[in-house]
């Protein structure tokens, strides 16, 4: 059961987690690759999976959202983005991003973990994809603004990471869409 109380705190813990290996400077991070930047945050997105399993089924959450949405917030998330983001985290989704991050190559296991996916997850991932590319670049872009100011303050290899990260999401997008055109044609 989702604590009103206590979830902006949860949340902020949580947010801090995943955005730490690709997005702080820490002891590892200038000489760290992306590769395993990105799995370290599946290991904090893994060990965080109940939770965000838990505000993904949440009707609270849902009626937080419709209410944000008809206040004028949350501008680039429409209903159906929501709902695609809650049916791929409900139907497991984030178990299989987390093998993806993991994995040596996330591109065999991207299609391997899609296709073990629900029919409905495989036609929306390529627009659910799409979405959190553009999503994750602007998060990053506020967040970076929030911890350093101005662009040019951003050390370049947490640039770098953010860059990486959003052509690898829409990378991803583009694949899961050449694997529904695929399926479709069949």
């Amino acid at each position: 059961m989702i604590n009103p109380f206590s979830l902006q705190s949860k949340i902020s813990k949580l947010q801090n987690d995943v955005l730490q290996p690709l997005y702080t400077m820490h002891s590892g991070q200038e000489g760290s690759r992306h590769e395993w930047l990105m799995a370290e945050t599946a290991k904090v997105i893994e060990r965080n999976r109940p939770f965000l399993e838990e505000v993904s089924r949440s009707s609270f959450i849902a009626a937080i959202f419709t209410i944000v949405k008809l206040f004028g917030g949350a501008d680039q998330l429409s209903h159906d983005d929501f709902n695609r983001f809650t049916r791929y985290v409900n139907d497991g989704g984030l178990e299989s991003m987390v093998k993806m991050l993991l994995s040596v190559d996330k591109e065999k296991t991207f299609l391997d973990e899609l296709a073990s996916l629900p029919q409905h997850i495989r036609e929306n991932a390529p627009l659910m994809l799409t979405k959190s590319a553009e999503l994750h670049d602007d998060f990053i872009e506020g967040y970076f603004r929030q911890q350093y100011g101005g662009p040019g303050a951003v050390p370049i290899k947490l640039q770098n990471n953010r860059l990486k990260s959003t052509a690898f999401i829409q990378h991803l997008a583009d694949i899961a869409e050449k694997a529904w055109q695929n399926e479709s044609e069949k």
